[in-house]
């Protein structure tokens, strides 16, 4: 791969680059895929040079060996859910060709993102507590990013299925392991999972994505849909902050249902019961 066609898109056997560019064509997103750690590094060289960017405007967020789960080929197809992940922070996902991989298990990969865009993932962190949800930057968007990724998860968000693939997701983890994990030479992602992230707040996590319990109103929604009936938010004017969770909702309306089935209870007077009962109230 020369310097005059690392930006032609066209079939290749060793490298093939990946960017996400806004509607200016600014570069905000770098994926390279390589057989090899050193041809990484040579692409990833020969990309900066040939658009003319400056490393130094660039993080490093995501390097090391994947496997390729039996894919024949890495395109900008194969990876369609970066590509969605991209188109909703306002991004296009475009490559310089198609990466064959002729039986390969494994690549080496490195993810970088622009300062401008490192920006706006993290911008939580200058936002005042459990009111700021992104607007624009859903979890799974963040997530399918591939980076370590600390979660204050308040909302009880399953976050089991938003993981690429490859990622590990700890829940409450010890600190010193975490930190071990950290400055360890991996080939996945981490998410770690908690209700305090303040306790891991000295560790330097590419991201730290906070999740707000429900709001009365959203809990009383999320619940309504789960049962197929209309459910107002006064039921649980006694709910602690903790109860307001996507988790809880799921625990409440198994608990509604089973006592219609098996106490002959209609909804309503299921629902109020089991409000009881979900708050520790016999």
């Amino acid at each position: 791969m020369g310097m005059d066609d690392i930006l032609i898109p066209k079939e290749r056997r060793d490298a093939v680059v990946l960017i996400g560019v806004d509607r200016s064509g600014s570069v905000e997103f770098i994926k390279v895929y390589a057989v090899s750690e050193e041809r990484a590094k040579e692409t990833l060289e020969e990309f900066f040079s040939a658009k003319g960017l400056f490393p130094s405007d660039y993080r490093l967020v995501s390097r090391g060996s994947e496997e390729v789960g039996g894919k024949a080929a890495i395109t900008t197809r194969s990876e369609s859910s970066l590509g969605a992940s991209l188109s909703r922070l306002g991004l296009r996902l475009l490559s310089n060709g198609v990466l064959y991989l002729g039986g390969i298990d494994r690549v080496y990969q490195f993810t970088l993102v622009s300062e401008e865009l490192y920006r706006r993932i993290t911008s939580e962190k200058a936002l005042p507590g459990p009111e700021f949800e992104p607007p624009a930057i859903l979890p799974e968007d963040v997530l399918s990013l591939g980076l370590d990724t600390l979660v204050e998860n308040l909302r009880g968000i399953e976050l089991e299925e938003l993981l690429p693939e490859g990622a590990v997701l700890l829940r409450e983890p010890p600190v010193d392991r975490v930190a071990e994990i950290l400055a360890e030479a991996r080939d996945y992602p981490v998410v770690v999972e908690t209700k305090d992230a303040g306790k891991y707040g000295f560790l330097d996590f590419p991201v730290v994505l906070r999740l707000p319990p429900l709001s009365p109103d959203e809990f009383a929604a999320e619940l309504s849909a789960m049962l197929g009936f209309e459910i107002g938010a006064g039921y649980f004017l006694d709910y602690p902050p903790e109860k307001f969770t996507l988790r809880n909702a799921k625990a409440l309306a198994r608990l509604v249902r089973v006592l219609v089935e098996k106490r002959g209870l209609g909804e309503r007077e299921a629902l109020a019961l089991a409000v009881r009962l979900n708050l520790g109230k016999l």
